[in-house]
C-alpha cells in the first residue's frame, strides 16, 4: 500500500522506561494526549523499551524541540538492547523513576493505566503523574519519513 499518511503531522517524542537497573528509550511519532491527564503511546511488540514499561508499569515521555533531530535519530535508529542511547545526555527522574531528558521541550512522567494489543504493536495509556515544562518557548520536532531514511 502506498504511504497515504505522509501528510499527517506527528510530533517526535522519546519514550523511556527503567526497571531492575536497566533503562531503555525509543523515538515515537505516535503519541497523543487522551484527555487532560492521560497520554497514549504506540510501541512495537519487539521493543526493549516496551518490555521495561510493562515490567515497571511506568514510562517517561520527553517531547522534543525542532532543534533535536539528532536526539530523535539516536533513539530512533538503534536498539536499546545493543546501545546505551542515554550516554552523554543529561537525564533526571520525577516520580516513577523513568528517565526523562534534561534538554527537551516538555517531560511527562506516567504510570501505565491500560495496555491494548493492536496488530504488531501495543497501545499503552499512561496516567500523567508529574509534568515539567523545560523550554518555555520552542517549536516541536515534527516527524518526516525522509529524515529517517
Amino acid at each position: 500500500m502506498e504511504h497515504t499518511h505522509d501528510m499527517l503531522t506527528h510530533g517526535v517524542n522519546i519514550v523511556t522506561a527503567a526497571h531492575d537497573g536497566k533503562r531503555a528509550g525509543l523515538a515515537v511519532a505516535w503519541a497523543t494526549q487522551v484527555g487532560t491527564d492521560h497520554v497514549l503511546v504506540c510501541i512495537g511488540k519487539q521493543s526493549h523499551t516496551r518490555e521495561l514499561i510493562l515490567a515497571s508499569r511506568a514510562f517517561g515521555l520527553s517531547v522534543l524541540a525542532a532543534d533535536q533531530l539528532d536526539v530523535s535519530k539516536r533513539f530512533g535508529l538503534q536498539s536499546s538492547r545493543k546501545v546505551d542511547k542515554f550516554e552523554g545526555l543529561g537525564t533526571h527522574t520525577l516520580e516513577t523513576g523513568s528517565p526523562l531528558l534534561d534538554d527537551c521541550a516538555l517531560a511527562l512522567d506516567c504510570r501505565v493505566a491500560a495496555v491494548h494489543e493492536h496488530g504488531t504493536a501495543r497501545l499503552i495509556v499512561g496516567e500523567i503523574v508529574a509534568a515539567e515544562r523545560i523550554r518555555e518557548s520552542c517549536e516541536p520536532l515534527l516527524y518526516r519519513e525522509s529524515d529517517y531514511s
